[in-house]
């Protein structure tokens, strides 16, 4: 280790260790570490993911196990390394041998054996319980690992984690781009799947106290001040995420660029931390500096090679990267490059790849690359004119010098306007992506609309694609552990409250710096504000509530006095008053400006919930846990009325708008209406069957509504005539339900992660509100009843339009991973399958609720429409497969026999029948009318994973794990013809479009086309580096395409003539590649989180960027013009990749003009040609330029 790495405390890329000095400089992640140590204590087996630099590795070293030796006495394994020559299972035996001195492995045991006998050793040897911890889990996955080595493994660990012993826990860590290949490979293994942790990046605020506190453990210490390291903190923020405290942080990048600011700080500069870009470029040209005579062999390693046409990364095999550079060299710059972190390593086929490891380093070697360029063509323009100038001195013609003169002239005219053409489409594309980063997303998308030259730029459409998503009805706020949102009275504001201690007032809009609310010393519980919107009162767990000015001007008033937490506190109708309700049995009524002792309300026995005024400000209901409400003169004179009856708490009370009434939600499962007077018999509402948690009046005071945990909301009248309107949809408790202003919508807030707008009369169905990622605490309409405001567990508050509008079709409801997405064959409709256990056949055009089709008892994997589109047929690991009606009618078929999963259901070309595969190592063919048996095709020795007919319906296709595919005819007549040569399992197997041959797929790195009369050998299409995933014929049947683990795709002709295309350009596994319907065009699905459109001529056309997952298949529509892709974040989109169409959605969502600033600033136009252009927009849009606004 280096002088320089002793001194600073920032440790680049590398991971922290036990280490007694690692512990003490692991800070910022200790909520996480209980997490996740109380998740281990709780299950025989975890699988800890995340992204790359999350700090998995960290997190367990210097956090977890730490703890868990101190806490809980574990011994503890950690395996990581996985050599490439090393069985997997053997490497983790002599592990466990080894750290838990066991002695010699026995040398006379198989290794699964001999991993039983060292657990049996260990736990005979000390009741110590045993903490095994298998780190950087994607290793044995990757290449150099045989298949049938790391399936043993996996089925090992399996049974080390069904032992179900009190003294083992199993820690697997991976990446979560691996995640996708893991669950491949570990299917049927559930116990590695179910313990699933997710750990997340460092958020800003986490990490600016983690960095100020590890400054002060240098030699020697420094000191850095915190507003200006929170900038610094906010510029290594994730792209799109908006500057707070809240937003992920590219932990890997601040490492850089602290350790740089470190550096040049420890060497006496006086540099400021203003700008991380800035300091990463010089941090880059002190690393080239420092290379001395490698550096010209650098820098044209980076600048040739590792940046892309377009300026973005680009990546490079270790071969290709010591080709490029002198054999004596090449290992000394990439070494010291490495270590700099300016290239970062990632293992690639038994060897590696590398790239830049920021974009602001591809941007400043993308600059440098141009500066160079322009300087040579600079240098070349000189040398033709001193070559031209002796051509006209010797030419005898003027016509000749003339002509000479034109044609360079014209030919030099071209070439820059080509090159000026380019770089400025380049420009415009870095404008809208560093635009995109920065959360301006109407500024972006004018960008995009100045590109006209889409042929030269890839990304373009998923770019738009991506304006469009963030372009939404939406407004999302971060708001980590947010537990209220609601309105100011004029709409322009909003306010949260933080179980982590503060409150923040935002603008609705989502623009500038929310105002924070700090001094609480514990969560607070709610924040309302007064009615004038000038102030702004919360209610903490620390025992006080707080009035504040929404200005952030002065200090608060603090309430002190209760003796436990506050649940509630509300202004009253005046703002003169605030009432809160406590803990400690008591509610109390304060003035806000201080003066003056509370009135203290006395006389339940148990907490007290809530408490509010009535309309005229003379009273107040108040709700407790001892069974009753209670109504109190807030000038403290008299005994209360007690309005008793409830079985169970009271959780809430809320007077009518008139005052002369309460009604009241309990736990026993009713709510009941009062009058205030005390006159007669409460009415009850009886229906709901658990507990009711809120219940308020309309505006007219003439109906109620109710929220309950039985999943559904209510409308009653108050008047107790009829039945209530009940309001079913979510899937989970009911939190919250509150009137819009006009009485005629509801609003509900669930558990189920969605809040739902209702019709009060009951018609149509309702506005779902889907995109928070937790439950949804609370949900409340605007003054003007034109948007509803959501606080959710997911960390966001969430600003919606009630009307719908503005968003881009995501296909969102589905509760766990989508995994497969298709159209109908009228392409007007779209069926997903999903880990939630449920199918849902959408609209395209977004319309209307998605039906969904509920019923299987596990996973679905598989859903496909039958031919004339009137039909679904779904695959579950649930041992069925179920065919279900599109118009939602009826009971689906349930196709009962499979003993295992069942992989893969597919309708047969008329529609009679289905065919199944399944783990059970058989498929079958049903008929969908439900009459007779089905024919099982009985043969293979190990799972079939998937089952298709042929063309005419005669035969089935099967794949399976035994390195076999079969075709089968389906009367059940003759032996399946059995294609054999794969040296590895088979997953996927096609029929070619005229049935006469079968392209199968396999792990042994090759695809294979064999005719099914079984003539002559297969042709064997080799190429791929590691496993095809899938492979699939062209329409016209002349060519295939394949996908693979080696992170491309590639296009053969069938023929076995020339060279297969190759597709290059993904950073991952590619899962699924398929041709358009007119065979020009393919689509590729990819673990990276993207989908890719590309020309058969190998031209990439479009990156369809903005799933937030592995995407698992990408699919085109039945006329060509669209793409739907399901991805592991939940969600199916659909794609247009309709140049003219894009254009004008981004249009359509964007009605703003480009600044004259933004004009000169990315376009490049002089101020002149940006004013003009700028009033001609405006003027489009029937609006006045400012410049003529302002003429006299």
């Amino acid at each position: 280790m280096s002088a320089e790495m002793d001194f600073n405390p920032f440790l680049g890329p590398r991971p922290y260790s036990g280490s007694e000095e690692d512990r003490r400089r692991f800070t910022g992640r200790h909520e996480v570490t209980r997490r996740l140590m109380n998740r281990v204590l709780a299950h025989a087996c975890v699988t800890l993911h995340g992204p790359s630099g999350a700090g998995k590795s960290s997190l367990m070293q210097a956090g977890v196990i730490p703890r868990l030796k101190q806490e809980h006495d574990f011994r503890a394994v950690s395996v990581d390394g996985w050599p490439a020559g090393e069985a997997p299972l053997q490497w983790l035996v002599r592990a466990l041998f080894a750290q838990l001195e066991l002695g010699e492995v026995p040398a006379d045991l198989p290794a699964t054996e001999a991993l039983e006998r060292a657990v049996e050793l260990a736990e005979e040897r000390s009741e110590r319980p045993v903490l095994i911890f298998l780190d950087q889990l994607e290793q044995p996955l990757l290449p150099g690992h045989e298949v049938e080595a790391t399936e043993e493994f996996l089925e090992g660990v399996d049974a080390l984690a069904r032992k179900t012993s009190q003294k083992l826990r199993i820690v697997l860590s991976l990446r979560e781009d691996y995640l996708g290949r893991f669950r491949d490979r570990a299917r049927g293994w559930r116990t590695l799947l179910e313990g699933g942790f997710r750990l997340g990046p460092l958020t800003v605020g986490e990490l600016l106290e983690a960095v100020l506190h590890l400054v002060t453990l240098g030699q020697p210490s420094q000191r850095w001040d915190r507003e200006e390291t929170r900038e610094l903190m906010l510029q290594v923020r994730m792209p799109g995420q908006r500057a707070t405290d809240e937003a992920e942080v590219q932990a890997a990048f601040a490492q850089i660029v602290c350790r740089a600011l470190w550096a040049e700080r420890a060497a006496g500069s006086r540099a400021r931390a203003v700008d991380a870009e800035v300091i990463l470029h010089r941090y880059l040209e002190t690393t080239l500096a420092d290379l001395g005579s490698l550096m010209p062999a650098a820098q044209q390693l980076l600048e040739e090679h590792l940046v892309a046409a377009d300026g973005s990364r680009a990546l490079l095999t270790e071969q290709e990267a010591r080709a490029a550079l002198p054999p004596e060299q090449a290992g000394i710059v990439l070494g010291s490059l490495e270590r700099a972190a300016v290239l970062r390593a990632e293992e690639h086929n038994g060897s590696r790849y590398f790239e830049l490891g920021h974009d602001w380093l591809a941007r400043k070697v993308f600059e440098s690359k141009q500066q160079r360029e322009q300087e040579a063509d600079r240098r070349r323009l000189l040398v033709e004119r001193r070559r031209l100038r002796l051509i006209v001195a010797g030419a005898v013609g003027l016509t000749v010098v003339m002509g000479a003169l034109f044609l360079w002239g014209v030919f030099q005219q071209e070439r820059a306007e080509e090159q000026a053409q380019r770089a400025r489409v380049l420009g415009l594309m870095a404008g809208a992506r560093e635009l995109l980063a920065r959360g301006q997303i109407a500024r972006a998308g004018n960008l995009l609309l100045e590109i006209t030259q889409l042929a030269q730029v890839k990304e373009w459409v998923g770019l738009s694609h991506e304006a469009l998503r963030l372009s939404t009805q939406e407004v999302a706020l971060p708001c980590p552990d947010c537990t209220r949102a609601s309105f100011s009275p004029d709409g322009q504001y909003i306010v949260t409250a933080f179980a982590a201690g503060t409150a923040r007032v935002w603008r609705v809009d989502g623009q500038g710096e929310p105002l924070v609310l700090r001094g609480h010393e514990r969560r607070v519980w709610s924040a309302a504000f007064s009615p004038d919107g000038q102030r702004v009162v919360t209610a903490s767990e620390d025992g006080t509530a707080r009035v504040w000015r929404v200005d952030g001007q002065g200090e608060p008033l603090v309430l002190r006095g209760h003796e436990g937490q506050v649940w509630s506190a509300t202004f009253s109708p005046d703002g003169q008053r605030v009432v809160t309700a406590s803990e400690d049995g008591t509610a109390r009524v304060w003035r806000v400006d201080g003066q003056g002792e509370p009135l203290v309300l006395r006389g339940h026995e148990g907490q007290v919930w809530s408490a509010t005024f009535s309309p005229d400000g003379q009273r107040v209901v108040t709700a407790s846990e001892d069974g009753t409400a209670r109504v109190w003169r807030v000038d403290g004179q008299g005994e209360p009325l007690v309005l008793r009856g409830h079985e169970g708490r009271v959780l809430s009370a809320a007077f009518s708008p008139d005052g002369q009434r309460v009604v009241t939600a309990s736990e026993d499962g009713t709510a009941r209406v009062w009058r205030v007077d005390g006159q007669g018999e409460p009415l009850v509402l009886r229906g709901h069957e658990r507990a009711v948690v809120s219940a308020a009046f309309s505006p007219d005071g003439q109906r109620v509504v109710t929220a309950s945990w039985d999943k559904t909301a209510r409308v009653w009248r108050v008047d107790g005539q009829g039945e209530p309107l009940v309001l079913r949809g979510h899937e989970r408790e009911v939190l919250s339900a509150a009137f819009s202003p006009d009485g005629q919508r509801v609003v509900t807030a669930s558990e189920d992660g969605t809040a739902r707008v209702w019709r009060v009369d009951g018609q149509g169905e309702p506005l779902v509100l889907r995109g928070h990622e937790g439950r949804v605490l609370s949900a409340a309409f605007s003054p003007d009843g034109q948007r509803v405001v959501t606080a959710s567990w997911d960390g966001t508050a969430r600003v919606w339009r009630v009307d719908g509008q503005g968003e881009p079709l995501v296909l969102r409801g589905h509760e766990r991973a989508v995994v497969s997405a298709a159209f109908s064959p009228d392409g007007q409709r779209v069926v997903t399958a999903s880990l939630d256990k449920t199918a849902r056949v959408w609209r395209v055009d977004g319309q209307g609720e998605p039906l969904v089709l509920r019923g299987h008892e596990g996973r679905v994997w598989s859903a496909a429409f039958s031919p004339d589109g009137q039909r679904v047929v779904t695959a579950s690991w649930d041992k069925t497969a179920r065919v279900w009606r599109v118009d939602g009618q009826g009971e689906p078929l349930v196709l009962r026999g499979h003993e295992r999963e069942v992989w893969s259901a597919t309708f047969s070309p008329d529609g009679q029948r289905v065919v199944t595969a399944s783990w059970d190592k058989t498929a079958r063919v049903w008929r969908v009318d439900g009459q007779g048996e089905p024919l099982v095709l009985r043969g293979h020795e190990r799972e079939v994973w998937s089952a298709t007919f042929s063309p005419d319906g005669q035969r089935v296709v099967t794949a399976s794990w035994d390195k076999t595919a079969r075709v089968w005819r389906v009367d059940g007549q003759g032996e399946p013809l059995v294609l054999r040569g794969h040296e590895g399992q088979v997953v996927s197997a096609a029929f070619s479009p005229d049935g006469q041959r079968v392209v199968t797929a396999s792990l042994d790195k090759t695809a294979r086309v064999w005719r099914v009369d079984e003539q002559g050998e297969p042709l064997v299409l080799r190429g791929h580096e590691e496993g095809v995933r899938s492979a699939a014929f062209s329409p016209d049947g002349q060519r295939v395409v394949t996908a693979s683990w080696d992170k491309t795709a590639r296009v053969w002709r069938v023929d076995g003539q020339g060279e297969p295309l190759v597709l290059r350009g993904h950073e991952r596994a590619v899962v699924s590649a398929a041709f358009s319907p007119d065979g020009q065009r393919v689509v590729t699905a990819s673990e990276d989180g993207t989908a890719r459109v590309w020309r058969v001529d190998g031209k990439e056309e479009a990156v369809l960027r903005g799933h937030e997952g592995r995407v698992g298949s990408a699919v085109f529509s039945p006329d060509g013009p669209q793409v739907v892709t399901a991805s592991g974040d939940g969600t199916a989109r659909l794609w247009t990749l309709s140049v003219d169409k894009v254009r004008q959605m981004l249009r359509e969502a964007n009605k703003d003009c480009l600044s004259v600033d933004d004009r000169m600033t990315y376009v490049g136009e002089t101020e002149e040609q940006a004013r003009e252009r700028y009033e001609a927009c405006q003027r489009s849009y029937g609006r006045v330029p400012l410049s003529d606004a302002s003429a006299p």
